[in-house]
């Protein structure tokens, strides 16, 4: 098994402390449109305003409404002018950006807050973009470079142009046609110029100045003005030739340079010498951005310095964001809620980045800042890594029905002033050029045109001599002489001057070798470092190379996951418009199954009722039914009875049938005798022997007094000895039939089964009706002499002339 090398130890670097910056919020509270309206936020002082949810807002009617305090670095209520509001939040900016720092001010706000009205201002009244080119004009008159002296590389970077080619191209241009701008004046989304663009001649100019600008540097001002509509980027100084077919503007993309800044490929930038210039090219309400060269002069002062990397590029960013509101309350429809929800999703895309980069700061982390899921992001990217200062204006209305609105941006302006940026330094080159030298070029210009005014009135050609004024040797003497003796004299002092010469030559020459003895030994250590920092840099290089080409492994890789993704993207979104459907479909079947529910209530409660209607009829109609069933019984029994009394015709004698002894009921039978009398049964005595229940299929009751001779007893597995109230009223029972076992007068067996109906009465009980009475006699062959065919005859027994009516004297209970 082979070990795996270990890891050497990763090199101890010391931790530098990293100058921040927040990211400065200023509130700007727009005037009443109506005086006298509900208002939703005030200013409580400089710093502090005050959220007030209305009645009508959704935090009311939610139950969450409380008053609110937000803090800003400064609060400008609806009386502050331009004037105060462009010192406060706009003039540092400008400062920096002749110092040569980067900037980033935007607006931000739903619609009808104020934004563009901070941002462009009227034409009487400027804006923060008017005040700017104002003030940066002001600091730069007397400073400006000629035209055409920087050109554009198209790589965010600008070339330096001698004269004769700034001549050359300023002849090019004069002679060039005038282009013609989009059809109408108007952007890609119909919008016509900002207010001030169009006429100047009425604003009225500021005339504030930055007192830090470098002399010796000459300046150049390039302004661009892109828009970002429906996450595209269009370049809204792009303009069209005045003849051919024009195909409306063209989209733009975002690349980064090699310092690693990101620019709008192909973008016009137009260079200007005042701000008039700068307004007639502004035609829309996004980001208009303003980027100031910085360029040396020579040691003359008089010419550019042409090396490239001595141009600093400075660039000031003022953007007007769209605003963001509910569809619900803009009522959009068709392109405009593409548009809004595009808004939408690149401001909550911005607002999402400024929460992760506050979490990485407030927690350590590295987690990634989708920068490039919106091209607002992606643009600004630099200045939210920490290549210069961020600032934003908030505007608010104060109208009650932009609460929830307002709301929303308080809390996003809340989050974005917890976020630092890092503390970006001026790039500048020092060349080693004597400081100013521009000034000294001029007076020197001065005082020669001043000597050649006065030579020219003489007629002499002024002479410049230009050699040093300063001599490191002693003055020469006089050599001159009014004597012949004085010659002697003369060539003495001049021995001894050229002496001193000599000297001095000697002493500075020593000076000199130690000098170049010394410039050499830093040359030859200079040389050794310079071979060690050339391995070092060969080192680097490969080590450059393997990283390049990671990068651009990476950058594949990158490049395959953004359409996997953007294919991902759009099954996903597919699949979310099927889910809808079927989310759409699924409700409408809940909503028809909910539906065929409460009908199916409906129509059960309806038959529920009918059924317990129904009921209480057919329970009405029983009880009257059976009262009159036991009226015509009891009104049967009585006549029964009284004809059995006072009868004179010869009826059997019956005796009363008395339960068993081992029975627990208490019924009592009584033999009422009928009016019709009983024929003699010719059926079969062997049919005779199973009771009537059994042969009309019915469950039926037996009683048998004598359990030790079963002989004459029926078959039946029904047959029992006690009876019980539930026996009576059980629903299944339909006949009754009791038996008795007992000697004949001539001491044979004989067996009576008395036959009845269990009917129900009205007292919710049952009752026994006996219908008939049949008497079986068992005979011993050998004491009686018979014929083999001889059948015992269904007569033999006592004949019943009356039909005997048995009840319950205590009936039982259902």
């Amino acid at each position: 098994m082979q070990r795996r090398p270990c890891l050497p130890p990763k090199p101890r670097t010391v931790e530098r402390k990293v100058e921040q910056d927040p990211v400065e919020v200023f509130c700007c509270i727009r005037p009443a449109e109506i005086p006298g309206q509900e208002e939703c936020i005030a200013e409580v002082d400089s710093r502090t305003v005050k959220l007030t949810p209305p009645n009508s807002s959704f935090a009311y009617r939610n139950g969450s409404a409380k008053e609110q305090l937000y803090k800003f670095e400064r609060v400008f209520g609806p009386s502050s002018s331009q004037k105060e509001l462009f010192s406060q939040v706009a003039m540092p900016p400008v400062s920096d950006l002749v110092n040569g720092r980067n900037g980033l001010l935007f607006a931000y706000g739903v619609t009808g807050s104020g934004k563009t009205y901070t941002m462009q201002g009227t034409p009487q009244d400027g804006g923060i973009i008017c005040r700017t080119l104002d003030v940066l004009f002001n600091s730069i008159q007397d400073y400006q470079a000629s035209r055409f002296t920087f050109r554009p590389d198209g790589m965010n970077g600008f070339d330096t142009q001698s004269e004769v080619e700034a001549q050359n191209d300023r002849r090019k241009a004069a002679a060039t046609p005038r282009l013609r701008p989009m059809a109408g004046g108007r952007t890609t989304r119909g919008r016509k110029d900002p207010p001030g663009s169009q006429d100047s001649s009425q604003r009225i100019p500021d005339t504030s100045c930055i007192n830090s600008v470098d002399e010796d540097n000459v300046y150049s001002v390039f302004i661009s003005y892109i828009e970002i509509y429906n996450n595209y980027l269009y370049d809204l100084l792009e303009e069209l030739p005045e003849t051919g077919p024009s195909s409306g503007l063209q989209t733009k993309i975002i690349r980064e340079d090699a310092q690693h800044n990101m620019y709008v490929h192909a973008c016009t930038e137009v260079e200007v010498k005042s701000p008039e210039d700068g307004l007639e090219s502004s035609r829309s309400h996004s980001i208009f951005t303003i980027r100031l060269l910085q360029a040396p002069l020579d040691a003359q002062g008089e010419d550019v310095v042409t090396d490239k990397s001595a141009i600093v590029v400075s660039q000031l960013s003022l953007v007007d964001l769209a605003g963001s509101e509910r569809n619900l309350r803009t009522k959009a429809a068709g392109d405009r809620i593409k548009e809004a929800g595009n808004i939408n999703n690149s401001l909550m895309n911005l607002r999402i980045c400024i929460e992760i980069l506050r979490e990485n700061q407030e927690t350590g982390g590295n987690k990634k800042i989708p920068y490039r899921d919106s091209k607002l992001t992606h643009y600004f990217k630099n200045f939210f890594d920490g290549d210069g200062k961020v600032r934003m204006v908030v505007c608010v209305n104060p109208r009650s029905d932009d609460y929830d609105e307002t709301l929303t941006v308080m809390k996003f302006a809340e989050l974005a002033s917890e976020v630092q940026i890092q503390r970006s330094q001026p790039a500048r080159r020092d060349l080693g050029l004597p400081p100013g030298r521009r000034r000294a070029n001029q007076l020197f210009k001065e005082v020669r045109k001043k000597l050649e005014d006065e030579v020219e009135g003489a007629g002499v050609a002024l002479e410049v001599d230009l050699a040093p004024i300063y001599s490191l040797a002693p003055d020469w003497p006089v050599l001159t002489s009014s004597t012949p003796g004085g010659l002697e004299e003369v060539i003495s002092r001049l021995k001894a001057h050229l002496r001193k010469r000599l000297q001095s030559r000697e002493r500075l020459e020593k000076n000199f070798w130690g000098t170049v003895a010394a410039m050499r030994s830093g040359i030859a250590e200079m040389e050794k470092e310079n071979l060690v920092m050339k391995k070092e840099l060969t080192s680097m290089r490969a080590l450059y190379s393997d990283a390049m080409g990671r990068v651009r492994s990476l950058e594949n890789l990158l490049h395959n996951a953004e359409s996997a993704n953007e294919s991902l993207q759009r099954k996903l979104e597919d699949q979310a418009f099927l889910r809808d459907e079927c989310e759409a479909v699924k409700e409408e079947r809940d909503m028809a199954k909910v539906q065929s529910q409460i009908e199916k209530q409906r129509m059960k409660t309806k038959l529920r009722t009918k059924l317990e209607q129904e009921k209480m009829k057919l329970k009405s109609t029983l009880n009257t039914e059976l009262h009159h069933q036991k009226s015509k019984i009891y009104q049967s029994q009585v006549k029964a009875l009284k004809q059995a009394l006072f009868s004179n015709k010869q009826t059997v004698p019956t005796a009363p049938l008395q339960p068993s002894t081992t029975s627990s009921s208490d019924t009592d039978l009584t033999a009422i005798p009928d009016k019709t009398p009983i024929k003699a049964s010719t059926s079969d005595p062997k049919l005779n022997m199973t009771p009537a229940s059994h042969r009309d299929l019915m469950y039926g009751l037996t009683i048998s007094p004598l359990r030790n001779n079963p002989a004459a007893q029926p078959p039946s597995s029904q047959i029992i000895t006690k009876l019980k109230s539930s026996d009576f009223t059980d629903p299944r029972t339909t006949n009754y039939c009791l038996t008795t076992q007992e000697q004949d007068s001539q001491g044979e067996l004989e067996m009576k089964l008395f036959k009845g109906e269990v009917l129900p009465t009205a007292g919710v009980g049952a009752q026994v009706v006996l219908r008939d009475v049949e008497i079986l006699h068992q005979r011993d062959p050998l004491h009686h002499q018979s014929t083999p065919n001889c059948k015992r005859s269904s007569t033999e027994g006592t004949p019943l002339q009356d039909r005997g009516v048995w009840g319950s004297q205590k009936r039982p209970m259902v």
